[in-house]
């Protein structure tokens, strides 16, 4: 895994960042700047994110992922739960930390309903959901990687992965001129992997 530094505002890590005129047009909104708001703080604001780890397949030239040695010489192609190389994945891949916003979230009420916090007692949970930065390179075969945090947010030592998902559906939130404001990410917590916590 890359090394982490704890954001208080955004750290920097894309070049893109408020490099392009603002977009606010008297009233409205600039949502990328609130969305950095909201997960980053900046000197008067507290930051809302949490840290966790992206794992990104490692593709080729055609877009497509690598697969692993231990399923390069099957005809089956079925990866070995026990390799030290992509730990089952099938595939080899990198691991990055981002800072996202996340909850848990039912499916009673269709897509709508997703972002309302429910009251106690009347919680049936189907997805988590999480937030990113209109710049997180994420696509489809990716895993987000929930770590065990302390009591202040910050990363356990030694790291200790608590959930692997797989996004279901990656929406790309549009708005101003159809630009990306953020990416909602649904997983399904059902298919979530604990690998190293004592179930």
């Amino acid at each position: 895994m890359s090394s982490i530094k704890r954001p208080g505002m955004y750290n920097g890590n894309s070049p893109s960042f408020r490099t392009n005129q603002s977009s606010t047009v008297g009233s409205e909104v600039n949502l990328r700047e609130e969305f950095d708001l909201l997960v980053f703080g900046d000197r008067d604001n507290i930051p809302h994110g949490s840290l966790v780890v992206v794992r990104h397949m490692r593709r080729d030239g055609n877009g497509k992922p690598q697969y692993c040695t231990c399923m390069e010489d099957q005809i089956a192609r079925e990866p070995d739960f026990d390799c030290q190389h992509c730990s089952g994945e099938g595939y080899l891949w990198d691991e990055k930390w981002y800072s996202c916003y996340s909850m848990l979230a039912g499916a009673d009420n269709g897509l709508v309903r997703r972002y309302l916090h429910m009251p106690a007692g009347q919680v049936r949970i189907d997805y988590k959901l999480f937030f990113f930065r209109y710049d997180t390179p994420l696509k489809y075969g990716d895993k987000v990687v929930e770590m065990a945090l302390d009591e202040e947010g910050d990363p356990t030592i030694p790291y200790l992965r608590e959930a692997v998902y797989k996004p279901q559906t990656i929406a790309k939130m549009r708005s101003d001129r159809g630009r990306i404001e953020y990416y909602a990410v649904y997983c399904r917590e059902e298919d979530a992997i604990r690998p190293d916590v004592i179930q």
